[in-house]
């Protein structure tokens, strides 16, 4: 396996060890999905199914039974929804914290580059090339180099001339 260092994207949760990130989010998860599954809906829906053998009715109109019945229908199908969509995710992350995946960029490349050429054309211009400035100790700047505020962003962004 690859030194993870020198990967892009890593995941502590899927990476080996960091045993105290796994648990605490785990246990976070599922702590969620317990406060999400109302006690008091399933309380009355099990009394419902039992005719009062289990579970303690809360209400006893129809209507509410019959939202009752949608109600878990509906999370049910939910629910599904999220696990297949979470564990797709899931899948997903593992292959690419493990290199198995392209990782495919979140912008565009070649704007990027435009960007980087505007504002080193426009740092060129007004404080002298890279190698110069990178050799330099000590640079003091003239009043006439100041940047206006965001001058820098307006150059790269292409609306202000260099």
């Amino acid at each position: 396996m690859k030194n993870t260092t020198t990967k892009s994207y890593r995941d502590r949760y899927f990476m080996r060890g960091h045993w105290g990130t796994k648990i605490w989010q785990t246990v976070v998860v599922v702590l969620s999905w317990l406060v999400l599954i109302v006690p008091i809906t399933i309380a009355s829906y099990v009394a419902y199914r039992t005719h009062g053998r289990h579970g303690h009715f809360f209400w006893h109109y129809a209507e509410g039974f019959q939202e009752l019945n949608f109600l878990m229908i509906f999370l049910s199908f939910a629910l599904g929804v999220i696990a297949v969509f979470c564990f797709a995710m899931g899948y997903i992350q593992l292959q690419r914290a493990h290199g198995l995946m392209t990782k495919w960029p979140m912008f565009d490349m070649a704007k990027n580059r435009h960007e980087r050429e505007r504002a080193e054309l426009f740092m060129t211009a007004r404080f002298d090339s890279e190698a110069k400035r990178r050799a330099r100790r000590n640079y003091t700047v003239k009043a006439n180099q100041n940047l206006r505020k965001n001058q820098l962003k307006q150059v790269v962004n292409g609306e202000e001339a260099e």
